[in-house]
């Protein structure tokens, strides 16, 4: 598992709310993940969407595939 460190403290209060859709499949295995880590469901979705954006920085362009 990689590490990386953020940039917020820990109990930091956002100032900034985003709402996106999911469906009840996503959600469920945003669930399972917090169950078995501890961690939140918005960290989780806060880390993939870090990541995203860096992948993104560093090819300078964006792969997704649709199904």
């Amino acid at each position: 598992m990689e590490l990386v460190k953020g940039y917020k403290t820990r109990f930091e209060i956002k100032n900034k709310n985003l709402y996106c859709r999911m469906d009840s499949s996503m959600i469920q295995r945003l669930k399972e993940i917090r169950k078995a880590t501890g961690i939140s469901c918005s960290e989780t979705v806060r880390e993939a969407v870090r990541r995203l954006i860096n992948e993104i920085d560093e090819s300078g362009s964006i792969s997704l595939k649709l199904h």
